[in-house]
């Protein structure tokens, strides 16, 4: 997903999901996807930008694409697309890395704050 006119490095991080994270139907738990893909849209914003203290304004649609089972290994990615004056535009999707499914696509938009003020990145 990730191409040569993004800001930042591609961040990736591995998950083996385990029996806390299914949901009743026994497939993943869209909630611990969500907050994974949080997760991943703040480290990539504060990497590429460490000075700044960000918070999460928005997230675009989540269409879960395949489902994701019990002892399922997924890999989520997260990489700063653009930016603007005091926020980032963070692509996150996910794989299965085993079978290498797309699981979801989304993007996040990340804001700078001090003292719950929006500010200029590197600022």
């Amino acid at each position: 997903m990730a191409s040569d006119n993004m800001l930042g490095p591609r961040h990736e991080k591995t998950i083996l999901i385990r029996p806390e994270f299914m949901n009743s139907t026994g497939s993943l738990f869209g909630g611990n996807m969500m907050k994974w893909a949080d997760d991943m849209a703040f480290n990539a914003a504060t990497l590429l930008f460490p000075k700044c203290h960000f918070v999460t304004k928005l997230f675009g649609q989540f269409d879960f694409t395949s489902p994701v089972a019990q002892g399922d290994i997924i890999k989520i990615y997260s990489v700063v697309e653009s930016r603007s004056t005091s926020s980032c535009k963070v692509l996150v999707w996910s794989e299965n890395a085993t079978t290498g499914a797309d699981v979801f696509r989304t993007y996040a938009i990340m804001v700078s704050i001090r003292n719950n003020v929006k500010v200029p990145i590197d600022s």
